[in-house]
C-alpha cells in the first residue's frame, strides 16, 4: 500500500430523478467518499435542484449531460464516462486547492469510481481497506458484482435500499464476472482518447482484486469467492421501473435471492447519523423553495384580486342628503384570514409515551443507549405522531427521516384499543403499540397544522397558503405538515420541491412492470 493516503472522489450516472437519491449519496459519502459529482442525463431539473440543496452544506455537485437520441447505448455510456472523467480531475483539483494551505494535511493519492445510481460501493471492512494491497504499478482495483433480488418486494418500501434488500445471487452466478473499478486518477488516459468505459484503457496486469489477487475477467474460479474484501452491490431489481427499462426476461434472470448478506450494523448506524444531518439541509432548502412558491402565489392573488376590485362601481367617497360613506378597501391578507389553512387553529395535544404489549419502552437506535421516546399527539390528526427524546439529543429509528432530533411519522391508530402502527421504514412496523399517557414537555411549540381541503388530504396549494399564514414555520413544523398531502398533491410536490422526497407520505401503488 502506498504511503500516501488514498482520497476517492465518485461520479455518480444518474437517468432519472428516485427516491434513492439520497440514500445513496448518504451511504457513499458516509463510507468516507470525499466529492460526488452526479452527471445527470435525464433528471435534469429535478437532480439540479436535489444536488444544488445539499452542495451548500455537502461535497456534492451536479452537472448536466445532454446526449443526442440517437446514441446507443454503448456510445452514451462512453460519453458519460468521458464527462466523469473529466469532471473528476477537476474535484480534484479543486480539494488540492483547498488544501494547498494546510501543512499538516497527508498527501493523497487520488482515485475514482464511476457507479451507476443501482450500484453501491460496499468494503467489507471500512473503505481505507480496500487499498491495502496496492503497489506502486496497480493502476486499478477490481470488485465484482454482487447482484440483489426484489427479495419478495412488489413494490419498493420506505427505508433504505441497503436494509430493504438482503438477498442476493450466488457467488457462481455469471454475471458476478462484470466488475467495477476503483482506478488511479493519474495512470488514467485524457477523458477524450479513452475508449472503454468499463476498464478505462488500464493493462489488465496492473489490475488487482480487492483480495490483491490478479483480475483476470474470464476466470470461472473467480466466483468460488468474488467478494473478498469488498463488492459493488448491484440493485437492477429493486430499482427498474417498467418494462422498458428491465423486460420481463431479464427480471426474471436479475431476480435472484438465494443468499442473504445483511449489511454491519456500525456502517448503516453511521450512514442514518449522516443521512440525518443531510435531511436538516434538504428541510431548510425545501422549506425556502416552498416559500418562494409561495411568493409567487401570493402575487398572482394579489393582481386577481386588485383587478376583481377595481371592477366594482363603488366611489370610494359618497356624500348624500341623508348618509355618507367612505369605502375601506381591504387588502389580500385581510380576505386570506378568511381561509381555513392560511387562519389554522391551534388544537391541544397529548404528550405520550409508547409501550409495546410486553411492557417494554420505545427506544431510539441502537437500543443499547436506553434513551425512550415521548411523542406528540392530536386527536385532529389521529394518524400524525411526533416522536423526540427528553435528552433533545440527535437518534435514529431505522431508515426513518430523524432530522434536527425528531421525527414525524404517518402511524396507523386504533382508537378502541387506543394502539399504533409504526411505518416500516422505523424497524418497528410489526410491533403494536400502547400510547401511554405522560408528563414530559413537547421540546418546542408547533405550530398550527393546516386543515384538508381536499377529500384525502391536503392540496398543495393549501399547504402553501398555511406557510403563508404562519411566516416563522419551523422546518420540524413542515416535515409534520407534509404528512397531511393527499396522494394526488404528494405527487404534484415530488415535481415541484424533489428535495423533499423522504418527508413526503408514502402510498402503496401497484409496480410497473406487473400485469
Amino acid at each position: 500500500m502506498s504511503a500516501r493516503r488514498p482520497r476517492l472522489t465518485c461520479a455518480l450516472l444518474l437517468k432519472k430523478a428516485d427516491h434513492t437519491l439520497a440514500g445513496w449519496l448518504a451511504w457513499h459519502l458516509a463510507l468516507g467518499v470525499e466529492h460526488i459529482v452526479v452527471i445527470d442525463s435525464g433528471a435534469f431539473d429535478n437532480g439540479r435542484q436535489t444536488i444544488q440543496a445539499y452542495q451548500a452544506d455537502w461535497p456534492v455537485s451536479w452537472i448536466a449531460a445532454e446526449l443526442d437520441d440517437t446514441l446507443s447505448a454503448e456510445e452514451r455510456r462512453l460519453n458519460l464516462t468521458r464527462l466523469a472523467l473529466t469532471s473528476l480531475r477537476h474535484i480534484t483539483q479543486e480539494l488540492d486547492q483547498s488544501t494547498s494551505h494546510r501543512p499538516d494535511e497527508d498527501a493523497v493519492e487520488d482515485w475514482i469510481a464511476i457507479l451507476d445510481a443501482d450500484e453501491y460501493l460496499s468494503p467489507n471492512y471500512d473503505l481505507r481497506s480496500l487499498f491495502q494491497h496496492t503497489k506502486d504499478n496497480t493502476t486499478a482495483i477490481a470488485l465484482h458484482w454482487r447482484i440483489y433480488g426484489t427479495a419478495g418486494h412488489l413494490m419498493p418500501p420506505p427505508g433504505h435500499i441497503i436494509n430493504n434488500y438482503v438477498w442476493h445471487a450466488p457467488p457462481e452466478f455469471h454475471d458476478h464476472h462484470f466488475v467495477r473499478l476503483l482506478a488511479r486518477l493519474d495512470h488514467l488516459p485524457e477523458a477524450n482518447a479513452l475508449t472503454n468505459p468499463f476498464l478505462f484503457d488500464l493493462p489488465l496486469e496492473t489490475i488487482i482484486r480487492s483480495d490483491g489477487q490478479a483480475y483476470q475477467p474470464h476466470d470461472d474460479s473467480t466466483l468460488a469467492a468474488p467478494w473478498k474484501g469488498g463488492a459493488i452491490q448491484h440493485y437492477i431489481c429493486a430499482q427498474a421501473h417498467d418494462e422498458t427499462e428491465l423486460p420481463a426476461a431479464m427480471r426474471a434472470h436479475y431476480d435472484r435471492n438465494e443468499q442473504i448478506t445483511t449489511p454491519e450494523r456500525d456502517k448503516v448506524q453511521l450512514m442514518r447519523q449522516l443521512a440525518n444531518h443531510m435531511r436538516e439541509s434538504a428541510l431548510r432548502a425545501g422549506l425556502s423553495r416552498l416559500r418562494d412558491l409561495v411568493q409567487q402565489q401570493l402575487e398572482k392573488q394579489r393582481a386577481a384580486w386588485l383587478l376583481h376590485d377595481s371592477d366594482l362601481t363603488l366611489e370610494d367617497h359618497v356624500r348624500h342628503e341623508t348618509f355618507l360613506y367612505d369605502r375601506i378597501r381591504p387588502s389580500l391578507e385581510d380576505v386570506l384570514t378568511l381561509n381555513p389553512q392560511f387562519s389554522a387553529h391551534y388544537e391541544p395535544g397529548r404528550t405520550v409515551l409508547l409501550r409495546s404489549t410486553e411492557g417494554q419502552l420505545l427506544e431510539c437506535d441502537p437500543p443499547e443507549h436506553h434513551r425512550p421516546f415521548a411523542g406528540f399527539w392530536q386527536e385532529s390528526t389521529p394518524h400524525l405522531l411526533t416522536l423526540y427524546t427528553q435528552d433533545a439529543t440527535p437518534f435514529t429509528l431505522g431508515d426513518a427521516p430523524c432530522p434536527f432530533g425528531m421525527v414525524s411519522l404517518h402511524i396507523t391508530y386504533d382508537p378502541v384499543k387506543q394502539t399504533v402502527l409504526l411505518p416500516h421504514e422505523t424497524g418497528h412496523g410489526s410491533t403494536v403499540l400502547e400510547m401511554i399517557p405522560a408528563a414530559v414537555p413537547p421540546p418546542m411549540l408547533f405550530t398550527p397544522l393546516p386543515p384538508a381541503n381536499e377529500e384525502d388530504g391536503l392540496s398543495v396549494r393549501g399547504l402553501l397558503m398555511w406557510l403563508a399564514g404562519h411566516p416563522t414555520v419551523q422546518p420540524q413544523d413542515l416535515q409534520r405538515a407534509l404528512l397531511l398531502l393527499s396522494p394526488s398533491s404528494t405527487q404534484h410536490l415530488r415535481t415541484v420541491a424533489p428535495i423533499l422526497e423522504e418527508f413526503l407520505p408514502h402510498f402503496t401503488k401497484k409496480p410497473a412492470f406487473l400485469p
